[in-house]
Parts: structure tokens; sequence; C-alpha cells
């Protein structure tokens, strides 16, 4: 399938998400009036939702690695269709919350297998597009949300919003079951022992370099969820707006990340993803730093806007590169290594939002502060990433001709299989964290390896040693200087 129609496809089923995020947002104080509780009690439900998600990447994620993407998409499906009916019939918050974690299962099933389902098509800077396309394509959906969200509003009530929701997840089951999954070409391995649901959590969890970017996509999602789980107070009651021109703001909020995302495109051309994942988070942090300083000295909209765009939009640059980075350290267990993320990403963004709307209490100046303390742990972390992905990288080559060995490979205990980078026929393996491995047709190669942390063109892969390894740019040093030959890598085969 040609990666456009894929990115359609897999961007439509993430989407269910943000429907359900960003089209009840302007029904927040109808419902509040229907249910009989205040704005902020009925805020909590986008900490409930994002709290269902992560349960629903840890409970999906193994089960579509062992029992197949189209039935872990189709079972997401039907619960999201059945708690967004259920929401839309209920008369009491309690059920309404209880209802809402069965609808936020369902969605995270959805968003588990999607990331998996790209890993299984394309890998590496491919692989790093095709997430962008999907990021952008889901990125749309937020951006009319709150628009349709309004409409539906005044035509049928909050309840006609989720039934909305509804409608889409099953709309977009008939399409997947007519386009991708009529024939699908990955087969699960139901041979793998029933323990290495949880084993390959292990697996993941030892890994030092993808946990580090886990944590910097939990904070900066943090980020914009706490804005979005205040958002109504910000805009309707803080600045006075209209539903109609609070869903246009929140549309320009998408836009802005969507425009990031576009950008992210194009620096792939030059950059390495852990590169623009940095830049993009120093971005956000200064972004919170303005927003900062804007509240303090009295915040107008004119001068709150633009801190916020930039500060939302620079997750569009930064999510997509995290998700090519840490898959393809995990090309065997793609949906558990995506469970984690999204569970790591939705807890602990649901755990802040969900104590902000207990602390922060109607604060503009809190909530931008926690904010501000988001993307600035965020920035620490991120700040050393293209090295650390690189030196893991450089490690996993130089060890056993180049073979990530996961547990159950290479004479260690458990059942993952193992990944092997020197297996891959290609005479040039690039990977989507910056970094390349340069491999001659046949037999060794003086400086065969070369890891450049920002992406830069490595020297020719002819086996001749006929020039001097380029330096870096991030750190001045030759690749020669940073990272060891390794053995001898083997011819592909049929050479």
């Amino acid at each position: 399938m040609q990666h456009w129609r894929l990115g359609l496809l897999l961007g439509g089923s993430i989407a269910v998400s943000p429907l359900a995020l960003d089209a009840s947002l302007p029904a927040f104080p109808a419902m509040a009036h229907s249910l009989g509780v205040s704005v902020q009690d009925v805020g909590l439900i986008v900490s409930i939702f994002l709290l269902g998600l992560a349960l629903g990447h840890l409970i999906g994620g193994p089960l579509s690695d062992r029992y197949g993407r189209p039935a872990v998409m189709y079972s997401g499906l039907g619960l999201f269709v059945s708690g967004s009916l259920a929401i839309s019939a209920t008369d009491s918050y309690a059920w309404l919350l209880g209802w809402r974690i069965l609808q936020s299962v369902g969605a995270g099933f959805c968003l588990v297998s999607a990331p998996a389902i790209a890993r299984d098509h394309a890998s590496g800077e491919e692989g790093a597009r095709l997430f962008s396309l999907i990021a952008l394509v889901t990125f749309l959906v937020p951006a009319i949300a709150p628009l349709l969200g309004t409409g539906l509003l005044k035509l049928a009530g909050w309840p006609g919003i989720f039934t909305l929701m509804a409608a889409y997840a099953v709309a977009v089951k008939l399409v997947l079951r007519r386009t991708l999954f009529r024939s699908y070409p990955v087969q699960p391995d139901r041979s793998k022992p029933l323990h290495t649901l949880v084993t390959d959590y292990r697996w993941v969890l030892g890994h030092g370099t993808a946990m580090r970017l886990l944590i910097i996509l939990a904070l900066v999602f943090s980020v914009n969820m706490l804005f979005l789980t205040h958002a109504s107070f910000v805009f309707q009651e803080k600045f006075r707006l209209s539903p109609a021109t609070f869903s246009l703001l929140m549309g320009a909020t998408v836009g802005a990340m969507a425009g990031f995302n576009l950008l992210n495109n194009r620096l792939l051309r030059h950059f390495g993803p852990a590169a623009i994942l940095r830049a993009a988070v120093g971005l956000q942090a200064l972004a919170t730093l303005y927003l900062l300083a804007v509240t303090q000295a009295g915040a107008t909209l004119e001068l709150f806007l633009p801190g916020l765009l930039l500060a939302m939009g620079t997750f569009g640059a930064g999510m997509p590169n995290i998700f090519t980075l840490v898959l393809d350290f995990f090309r065997d267990i793609a949906a558990t290594a995506t469970a984690l993320l999204g569970a790591l990403k939705f807890s602990v963004a649901g755990i802040i939002s969900g104590f902000s709307s207990l602390l922060v209490a109607g604060d503009l100046d809190a909530m931008v502060l926690v904010m501000a303390a988001c993307s600035g742990m965020a920035l620490l972390l991120a700040w050393n990433a293209p090295h650390a992905v690189a030196r893991r990288h450089a490690e996993t080559e130089t060890r056993g001709n180049g073979a990530e060995t996961m547990p159950g490979s290479g004479g260690l205990s458990g059942s993952a299989p193992c990944f092997r980078i020197a297996a891959r026929p290609a005479a040039e393996l690039r990977h989507a964290d910056g970094w390349s491995i340069l491999r001659a047709e046949r037999g060794p190669v003086p400086q065969a390896a070369r890891f450049n942390t920002d992406g830069g063109v490595p020297p020719s892969a002819s086996g001749k040693n006929s020039e001097a390894p380029a330096p870096d740019r991030e750190t001045g040093m030759s690749s020669a200087e940073e990272v060891p030959a390794g053995p001898p890598l083997p011819a592909p085969s049929g050479a």
C-alpha cells in the first residue's frame, strides 16, 4: 500500500482520540449545567480519558503483537462505540466518568495498534516521514472537532457530540475492513509463550535510552494536556470568549502543530530526528517561559496567544521523531514498545492534569508555571538525546556483529525475537535517530561504521578509505574518534 494512503488510514484511526477530547470541549459549560456539577468537575473527563488511554495501551500493545493488529483495532473501535453511546444516554456524573473510561480504553487499543502497523510497513527515516504524515492527518481532527462540537451543541445538545463520536468509529471500522485489513501482510507470532506479554515490557523498561525518550514525550505532552484541561476556563471565562471564537482559537493551536509537523518533514532531509527533537523541546521551553512572564505582567489575549501557539505547536515536530526513534530499538515488539510510549505519555499527563484541576483551581499563573516546569525538565533530558541515541546504536553495532540482542536470542533466556542489523540486505542502513551505518557490499571495510548525531551525510560506502572521516557537526569530532571500529560485517546474502 502506498504510504500516503496508509498515512490517511492510520491517521483517521488514531483520530478517534482527539475527536473524543476536542469535540466535547465547547460543551463543558452545558454538560456542567445538565449534570449539576462545576465546569472544573467536567474538566476531569480529560484526565480520566488520558488514564484510560494509558490502560488501553498497556493491555492492547502485547495483545496486538500476539493476536494481530486487526483484532485489537476492531476491538478498540467496538469499545469506543459502546462507551460513546452510553455517555450520550447518561444523566449521571458518576456514570459519565465510568463510561468515559470504557471509551478511552477502546481509543487506547486504536492508538497502540496504528504506530505498530506503521512500523510493520516502514522504518528509519522512511518511517519518520510516515509518522509525520500520520500526525499531520491526526492534527486535522482537533482543528475541526471544536467547531463540530459547537455546531452539534446547538443542534442536538451535548449528547449529540458523543453520538457523532460513535458514528465516526463505525465508519473507520468499515473503511479498514475494506482496505488495510482485507489481507494484512504481517501475521502475529502466536508461538511465543504467554508470559512474554509481560516480559517484553521488562525488556523495554530496561532500555535506558528508550526510557529517556519516553519521559521526554510524557513531559512535552503534559504541557499540551495541561492547557487542554483548562482551555475552556482560559478562553471562555478568563478572556470571555464565545464558544464559536473559542473553537476557532483551539483550531489555531492545532494548526500550529500541523505547521511544525510539515516543517519537521522538511528538516528530516537535512537533520536527524534526535537533533530536531532537541530543538523542538527547546522552543517549547522558551515559549512557556514567555507565557510565564506574560501572565506575571497581566496577561492579555494578544500577548498570551503567540506564546501559546508556539508552546503547543512544537509538539507537532517532536512527537513523530520520538516514535520512530523508540520503535527502531524494538522492531519485533513494536506494539509493546508503542504501548509503553502511550501508557507513560497518557498516565503522566493524566496525573499532572488531574492534580492541576485540584491545585490550579482557575489560577492562570499556576497553570503556566506547571507547564514551564514540565517543559524545563523535558529540555534537560532532550539536550543530550542525540548523543545518547547515537551512542546506544554504536554500542549495538560494535557488539556481536551489530545485533540488538533481545531476551530469547543469542542464548539468553526468554522468547522475544532477535533484531539483527547485520542481517538486513541493504548496502546502507539509515536509522531515524540521525545516525547511519554504512556497509560495503563485500568484505570488511575500514571505517565501516559512521555515527552522526545530527543526521549529516556520511562518507561514501564504497569500501575505499580515500577520504578522511567528516567531523560531526555536534561535537567537532570525527566518527572514527567517537566510535571504535567493530568486528567486520558480513557481506549481504547473495553477494
